[in-house]
């Protein structure tokens, strides 16, 4: 009896939260087609283990009420980036920033990118990303909105290198491990050697754990770092020490869903408020 109460409320919690992305859907999409096919999506996002193969990672293209359009594919990792990037506003920030370089690590398929420039008006924008299919999407992406971006199609870390990558179903769960496709390993300092970069105004960061040996390794670009906003991942990084880490850096720390809801942890700068 209990085992059926408990499956009653998960679907009953599955039909509210797809009601409510209908909703967004209707609020956000530009038409009707745009607005069906978002919907749709998203039903379909939790019956996509169900389904053919032949079915999945089919590309598709909505239109936003505000002109942006997404090219996106039918798999739960694409999904849920539309869901958290463009429903939630996850990536909203919670201080003043400049609109200079914005550094994408672990850019996905450039929703982030997108989102954070055409709500902040960054200049440039520079995605790192490994998975070679998401790095062609995110092309797609900003040639669509006329993003003014730079890929580089690689894992970030602490030094330059190759390792291992391992892809997942879910376009936005792959991550470095100890078996997979080699792939390309940049440092931040690498980064901003090859682009000339004196300072980063904002850099997102969200790479499946990574953060550990990204941040506890070569700091230099740190203090060349205005604001960062992160997705950390608590069951494989010591998510405290990170964050304490930052602090001791000059970083102020605004924890997640403590400014509004849903939004990332970030970090800025007190020297250098604008």
């Amino acid at each position: 009896m209990k085992w059926l109460t408990g499956s009653l409320r998960q679907t009953l919690r599955a039909c509210r939260n797809l009601c409510s992305e209908c909703r967004a859907s209707v609020r956000e999409a530009k038409g009707f087609r745009s607005c069906f096919q978002l919907s749709q999506d998203f039903a379909l996002s939790r019956l996509l283990p169900y389904m053919p193969k032949q079915m999945l990672n089919r590309e598709r293209q909505v239109e936003l009420r505000n002109g942006v359009k997404l090219q996106y594919r039918l798999n739960r990792g694409d999904i849920q980036s539309i869901r958290e990037v463009w429903l939630e506003r996850a990536y909203r920030l919670p201080f003043p920033i400049s609109n200079g370089v914005l550094v994408d690590l672990g850019a996905n398929i450039g929703l982030t990118s997108i989102w954070l420039t055409k709500e902040y008006g960054f200049a440039s924008v520079i995605a790192v990303e490994p998975d070679a299919g998401n790095a062609a999407l995110i092309q797609k992406n900003f040639d669509l909105n006329g993003i003014p971006g730079k890929i580089v199609e690689a894992a970030i870390g602490p030094h330059d290198c190759t390792a291992k990558f391992r892809a997942a179903e879910d376009s936005n769960l792959g991550s470095l491990a100890h078996e997979g496709r080699v792939v390309t390993v940049i440092s931040m300092r690498s980064i901003l050697d090859r682009f000339r970069l004196s300072e980063v105004d904002l850099i997102k960061m969200d790479i499946e754990g990574g953060e550990q040996a990204l941040l506890t390794g070569p700091q230099e670009w740190l203090y060349r770092t205005r604001a960062i906003i992160a997705e950390f991942h608590p069951r494989t990084v010591d998510y405290t020490a990170l964050t304490r880490l930052l602090e001791r850096l000059g970083f102020k720390y605004v924890r997640a869903n403590t400014a509004f809801p849903n939004n990332m942890d970030s970090f800025y700068r007190l020297d250098r408020e604008t």
